[in-house]
């Protein structure tokens, strides 16, 4: 039996060396859907730490299956027949397969099969393409508009869309433009490949205690002979006359492409400034349990439980204790109790003012549950629902006008903390002349407003339980509380089943201001035991079941914790007063009337990171609430409680603009004074830029 035809015959061995050459530079192409495992790694639900093997092993089985297709292939058929099968359909193992079964439709379902393969081949190119583009720019290494995460499903819904609208538009540029981009593909990674290996080595030398899930071992000789063999690749596509160079269509596709490379560099660099190309860690889910924990982790473990023990200060608890409590608020809790507010509000007038937003109250049915029960109790109504998200000082000085003028001498507000704060100052404004904003800073002063009666439909704010109604300007944008006991409710009514009708994302919003409250309440500088205590029961509550209810996962016993702990935030902070995250948030929502809880999940991260040195006590107590060990593990795992609500965003996410940030800190200092103050360290005006810096 001869042997021409076959692949490594030539007529001279500089042929037979082409040819080998035309044959090595096709198979990184078929290497790119393994590097779409790590690149994956934040969306797969194992231990990273197995990630490096799985890929190894994925490697390992592939070349087994082809190892396996090519001795069955092998077996069924002859030398001849396979030659006869390559000069005809081209379909080898196709007729192998016809053969074995002795049925020529085993052979198209083989095809069938093949076909598909291929099809679903473009997922490595959907799932890889579009993650390297996520993290390029969520490293500022191109437009942060492939960045974006589908509000849903968290995926990088813009850099799929392109890349599937590549993946699906490039079989139609038919076979020859198909060798064209598969060749320059290659090209690009194994280029790619070699400064992989060449990062590996460095990054090893440079930065030896980098957290990695995965290390390989030996790594000096494995990098070196990484860098060597791709660097051989790359070598095969430049040499001329080697049989394997690229086309000059390939060196033009390839060449676009690192000139588009260079344009977003430039671009980039000039748009992000220090932000660009800035290293992004992974955040692993508290889901992911490592199977084996290492020895010197367990030391770490038990260094790390000494140092929490240690930073205790017994000498607080043996201070003199001073300090005043003063709540007066009726809090009625509990299921179905929104149905008493006739003869709750009866004692303390005849005309109700209604307040409310536009629609939800109205559309849920509650508003006129509550105004058919007032009618029940002989009281006369009257509405008023023009209040909005971040309610501004004329809405209130508008329905203080309407109250007079209707005659109204109780206000009853149905809401979320919006709605319950115009209330508030609706009723104080009811009594007193002049202008709320006044009041607001301390140059007039009054106990006198009407009664309040206060019906929460979202557990977030509070603000039924405190003496506070917070309060933007639209003339300079303050945002500032008014503070007063006048306006703390006669009767708050906290029905869980009013909250249960809560958009998710709203939830989401709400809830963390709800924890954020307690937690702030729990590290200010004014806390005292009864605020401690409340507060840190509040938080376990949250800790507990936010995630839970908030993905449906929690019954009816879920939502009173929640509602429970929200009123409990609000009456901490009437007391113990808020720290830095909210007086960084009121001059950003004042100033682009973003969501109060949404501008909190931006700003509290960084707020933790820069204070907890002021009270390292209090930050680990927090933080072991949430499954950490010391202070510095408590803003990690705010950020991963975060991505659970769907709620990591940046203050750049919200439309907050980098030129904004000296006003926001010289209204911080003007309006935040007291919860600058209250904060564990204080800090100065430009340290307070800096913080919204890194919020950015």
């Amino acid at each position: 039996m001869g042997i021409d035809g076959q692949m490594f015959v030539g007529g001279t061995t500089g042929e037979v060396f082409k040819t080998i050459l035309k044959v090595a530079v096709t198979t990184p192409f078929f290497f790119i859907g393994f590097d779409v495992i790590p690149q994956a790694a934040e969306e797969i639900n194992v231990p990273l730490k197995k990630i490096g093997k799985i890929m190894i092993l994925s490697i390992v089985l592939a070349v087994a299956f082809y190892g396996l297709i090519i001795f069955g292939v092998g077996y069924v058929m002859s030398a001849p027949e396979i030659a006869a099968s390559m000069e005809g359909s081209g379909l080898v193992t196709a007729d192998a397969m016809a053969k074995a079964f002795n049925s020529s439709i085993m052979s198209k379902v083989l095809i069938v099969g093949g076909m598909c393969g291929i099809i679903t081949s473009w997922n490595s190119f959907l799932i890889g393409g579009s993650r390297a583009m996520y993290s390029m720019a969520e490293s500022y290494m191109i437009p942060r508009t492939f960045a974006k995460l589908h509000p849903k499903h968290k995926t990088p819904v813009n850099a799929l869309y392109l890349i599937g609208a590549l993946s699906a538009l490039a079989p139609l540029a038919g076979r020859k433009m198909l060798v064209w981009i598969v060749d320059a593909g290659n090209f690009g990674c194994c280029l790619a490949y070699c400064m992989v290996s060449l990062s590996f080595i460095i990054l090893r030398k440079t930065q030896p205690d980098m957290k990695r899930p995965y290390k390989v071992k030996h790594y000096l000789p494995v990098g070196i002979m990484a860098v060597l063999m791709s660097c051989a690749m790359v070598t095969m596509y430049i040499i001329p006359g080697s049989g394997s160079t690229l086309a000059w269509q390939e060196w033009a596709m390839a060449g676009g492409w690192a000139l588009l490379g260079g344009i977003f560099f430039v671009i980039c660099k000039i748009k992000y400034k220090e932000k660009f190309a800035s290293h992004v860690d992974v955040i692993i889910d508290d889901e992911i349990v490592e199977e084996e924990v290492a020895k010197d982790r367990e030391e770490e473990v038990k260094a790390a439980i000494s140092l929490v023990m240690s930073e205790e200060d017994d000498d607080r608890f043996d201070a003199p204790m001073a300090f005043n409590y003063f709540l007066p608020v009726n809090i009625v809790f509990g299921s179905g109790k929104v149905r008493k507010v006739g003869e709750l509000t009866r004692p303390y007038g005849k005309k109700a003012l209604i307040v409310t937003g536009r629609s939800s109250a109205k559309k849920s049915g509650l508003y006129d549950k509550v105004n058919d029960s007032l009618k029940a109790a002989g009281i006369e109504t009257a509405l008023f629902d023009k209040v909005q998200q971040n309610p501004l000082t004329t809405t209130a000085a508008e329905g203080a006008a309407y109250a007079k003028e209707n005659g109204c001498d109780v206000v009853v507000a149905i809401g979320g903390g919006s709605i319950m704060d115009c209330a508030k100052a609706i009723a104080f404004l009811a009594l007193n002349e002049g202008d709320v904003s006044d009041y607001i800073f301390g140059k007039k002063a009054s106990d006198k407003a009407l009664p309040l009666i206060l019906i929460p439909t979202t557990c977030g704010t509070g603000s039924e339980g405190n003496g506070f109604a917070v309060l933007t300007n639209p003339e300079n944008g303050d945002k500032k509380s008014l503070r007063c006991n006048a306006i703390v409710a006669k009767v708050s009514i906290v029905d869980p089943e009013c909250m249960m009708t809560m958009p998710k994302h709203v939830l989401a919003s709400v809830g963390f201001d709800a924890l954020c409250h307690c937690m702030e309440a729990y590290t200010s500088r004014i806390a005292q035991p009864f605020t401690d205590a409340l507060s840190l029961y509040a938080i376990e509550l949250i800790a507990e079941n936010l995630v839970d209810v908030y993905k449906g996962r929690s019954n009816k016993a879920g939502w009173e914790k929640i509602t429970l702990a929200s009123t409990i935030g609000g009456m901490v902070i009437n007391t113990a007063g808020v720290t830095l995250a909210h007086g960084m948030e009121h001059p950003a929502s004042g100033l682009k009337d973003i969501v109060h809880g949404k501008g909190l999940a931006a700003l509290t991260p960084a707020v933790i990171e820069a204070s907890y040195i002021g009270n390292h006590f209090k930050f680990a107590k927090l933080a072991r609430i949430f499954g950490g060990l010391t202070a510095e593990d408590l803003a990690p795992k705010i950020r991963t409680l975060l991505k659970n609500l769907d709620l990591s965003c940046t203050l750049t996410d919200l439309g907050i603009e980098e030129k904004d940030i000296p006003w926001m800190a010289e209204n911080c200092m003007k309006v935040s004074a007291a919860s600058i103050a209250n904060n564990p360290v204080v800090f100065s005006q430009e340290e307070i830029a800096a913080i919204y810096k890194k919020a950015m």
